[in-house]
This record gives C-alpha cells, sequence and structure tokens, in this order.
C-alpha cells in the first residue's frame, strides 16, 4: 500500500541516489579570514558592550542630574495677652545651582569612558582574532606534517616489497625485512602521535570559532614571502590597547576640572510669599532669599588627590604599554625576518626525492645497504617536516606581527 500511495518518496530517493557528485552541495570550505569572521561572531560581546556604555551614561545624568525646586511651608503661631498675639504663615520655592560648572565636566567624561570601553572591546577582538588565526594555520601545519609522515610510509611500504622480494630469491637475511618493518611501525607511531597533535589543534579551531563540524580549510601554510614587511617600528595610540588608556586619562582629567571650588557649589535661591498678624493689624508681602556655602576649607582637596593619583597610575600605565607596543612590533618584525631568511634558504631539494629513487633502485639490485636506503627515506621526511616546522614559524611571526601593528580583526 505504502509504494501505491506514496510513489513520488521512492522516486526522489532514486534521484538523489543517481545524482552525479559534482550535483551534491560542496562542503563548505574556509579562508583564514572566514575563521576569523567566525570566531568574532559573538553578538553577546557587542550587547554587553552596549549595556556597558547606556549604565555608564545614566550613571552620569544620575550623578550630573539638577535638583528638583524645593517648596517649604511655615507657619509660626505665638500665644499671649491679646496685645501681643502673633500668627505668621509663609510658603517659598528654593532652586539650587552651581557656578563651577562641574556638571559640564562630569557629563564631558563619559564620552571618553565609553571611547574607552569600545578601545577595549577591539584590543579584545584583535587578540582573538590572532589566536582564531593561529588555530587556522595550526590545523595546516599539522596536515603538511601527516603528509610528510604518509609518504614515508608509503615509502617504507615499498622497502618492505622489495626486501621481501630480495629475501625470496635469498639475497637478504629474514633480518633485513624485519628492520624495515621495523622503522615502519617507528613511523606508524609518529604519525599516531602527530594525528593526535592534529586532533587538537582541529578541536582549538572549533571551539574558537564555535563551530561542531570540521569545514575544508582553503590556504597555505607558508606566508607570501613576496609581499613587502615593514620594517619601521610604528607603536602610536592607534592601538587600541593605548587608546582605552588615553580614553581613560582624559576622562580622569574631566573629573579633576569638576573638583576645586567647593564655595561655588550648592548655592540656592528662593522666592515667597509671607502673611503675618499681631493683635488686630495683619500684613502680606513677598521674601527673597540666597544660601551659599561657607567654604572655610576645601572639602574637595581628598577627592582630588584620588583622581589625580589615579591619573599618574594610568599615564603611567601607558607609558609602559607604549614602551612595550614598540618593544613587541621590534621583536615581531626580527622574528618574521628571520623566519623568512630560514625558509628561503631551505631549498626545495629535489634531489631528496631522487635520492630516495636512485637508494631504492640500488636496494632492488643489490648495490647498496639497507642502513642507507632507511637513511634516504628518514632523511626525506625530516626535511618536509623541517620545511612545514619552518613554514610554521614564518606564518606565526607574521600573524604576530600584524597583531603588533593593531591589524587583523576584521570590520
Amino acid at each position: 500500500m505504502p509504494s501505491l500511495i506514496f510513489p513520488w518518496r521512492r522516486a526522489l530517493w532514486l534521484a538523489l541516489v543517481l545524482l552525479p557528485r559534482a550535483a551534491w552541495p560542496a562542503p563548505p570550505t574556509w579562508t583564514a579570514d572566514d575563521a576569523v569572521r567566525a570566531a568574532l561572531d559573538r553578538p553577546a560581546v557587542q550587547a554587553r558592550l552596549n549595556a556597558e556604555v547606556a549604565a555608564g551614561r545614566a550613571r552620569i545624568a544620575q550623578e550630573t542630574a539638577t535638583p528638583t525646586p524645593r517648596l517649604g511651608v511655615f507657619h509660626e503661631q505665638v500665644f499671649g495677652a491679646s496685645q501681643v498675639a502673633y500668627v505668621q504663615t509663609s510658603a517659598e520655592v528654593q532652586q539650587g545651582f552651581d557656578l563651577s560648572g562641574w556638571r559640564g565636566h562630569l557629563a564631558a567624561r563619559q564620552p571618553h569612558e565609553a571611547a574607552a570601553l569600545r578601545a577595549d572591546l577591539e584590543a579584545w577582538r584583535l587578540d582573538l582574532a590572532a589566536e582564531a588565526r593561529l588555530a587556522f594555520y595550526a590545523v595546516l601545519h599539522g596536515r603538511a606534517r601527516l603528509a610528510a609522515l604518509d609518504a614515508w610510509l608509503a615509502q617504507l611500504d615499498r622497502g618492505v616489497t622489495a626486501t621481501s622480494a630480495r629475501q625470496t630469491r635469498g639475497d637478504v637475511a629474514p633480518y633485513a625485512v624485519k628492520r624495515v618493518a621495523r622503522e615502519r611501525a617507528v613511523a606508524r607511531a609518529r604519525r599516531a602521535s602527530e594525528a593526535g597533535a592534529h586532533a587538537e589543534a582541529w578541536a582549538a579551531l572549533l571551539r574558537l570559532t564555535q563551530r561542531t563540524e570540521r569545514p575544508l580549510l582553503d590556504g597555505t601554510l607558508a606566508p607570501d614571502l613576496s609581499a613587502p614587511q615593514a620594517s619601521a617600528v610604528d607603536a602610536t595610540d592607534a592601538l587600541p590597547q593605548l587608546q582605552a588608556l588615553v580614553r581613560t586619562e582624559q576622562a580622569l582629567s574631566e573629573s579633576l576640572q569638576a573638583w576645586g571650588s567647593p564655595g561655588l557649589r550648592g548655592w540656592s535661591i528662593g522666592a515667597g510669599f509671607r502673611w503675618a498678624e499681631v493683635a488686630s493689624q495683619s500684613g502680606q508681602g513677598f521674601t527673597v532669599s540666597l544660601s551659599l556655602p561657607l567654604a572655610l576649607w576645601n572639602t574637595d582637596a581628598p577627592e582630588i588627590e584620588r583622581l589625580s593619583a589615579e591619573r599618574a597610575r594610568v599615564q603611567a600605565d601607558h607609558r609602559d604599554a607604549s614602551a612595550l607596543a614598540t618593544a613587541r612590533q621590534r621583536a615581531a618584525l626580527q622574528r618574521l625576518e628571520a623566519a623568512q631568511a630560514a625558509l628561503q634558504s631551505l631549498d626545495d631539494e629535489e634531489a631528496a626525492d631522487d635520492l630516495s629513487q636512485l637508494a631504492e633502485t640500488a636496494w632492488r639490485a643489490g648495490e647498496t645497504t639497507l642502513a642507507e636506503l632507511l637513511d634516504a627515506y628518514a632523511s626525506e621526511a625530516e626535511l618536509e617536516l623541517a620545511r612545514a616546522d619552518l613554514q610554521w614559524a614564518a606564518r606565526r611571526a607574521e600573524i604576530e606581527r600584524a597583531r603588533s601593528l593593531g591589524i587583523g580583526a576584521l570590520p
């Protein structure tokens, strides 16, 4: 019955099975920039920054809010002889104000605090982008090392075949076959260890990019050696970690300008109406009042001292961070130049593959020793592993150089 009612399902499955492989959707392919975008795709972090900026704005607005007017009602009545009975009633509205402008300085602090928060976020993005790039190329590094070990294993498999053939002919003892098999077992153990490290690199990349499935990686391990590298060291306040300190210092400077004039704050002016009655006579009129603080000493001195010390600390941190940024840029440039020089000095060594083939041919013909054959195989594998390690070192130096210059985080 189901085959009669739903014939289209079988037709659909048959069509999917018979589709050519090119028609199937290809798995996602990632470049290093794609990995960085995935790592930086964290809406919760941006939402938190917006909340912190809004909270800071609200806090400043609360601190600088103009006080509301105050209404006072007074009634006074004195009893005594009829000739001296006294009654007085008044109502007055008072409004506080100041002449120091401290509210404007505190309000001017908020944009600097918000900019410091955004600079901290940008510094975090820069570090996370560098970590994502390192994780991406760490996977490529492991892939290159696995490829070198796989090539070594393929050579040893051919060596086992050739040695077994010679044993069959009676040219070598059984020891030779076991010796090549032991070398192959060692190579397999090294590959298993490398596969474990490669799996850890994949886990780190997927953790940073918040993914569960492995995409296809599109990229080369070695950086572009033909691209010119800047030789000048340029540690400026444009770096986000330095910009955060600059904006924090500016916020503290605005706060310092808000304090220091206690005699010009806390003033209030009032106006009201008064009615009085004494015995059988009464009168009415208007009242005006002005009150101001008696600033016999500077009550702002402790706050000024605290803000001054905090600003001095931030200035010292800025000097240290600027010097450290300069040193990091210089060290990163030196590392990059050294890695590029080492990588360029490593020749393609095309003769290495020829050497392995010649050694294998000679071994089949009985013209060389087993030790020489195994040495040719191992030297080619070590050469490829060294090339992969040098490419990885150059790539790490390039990423660190970009981070020291404040670049690498995509917009």
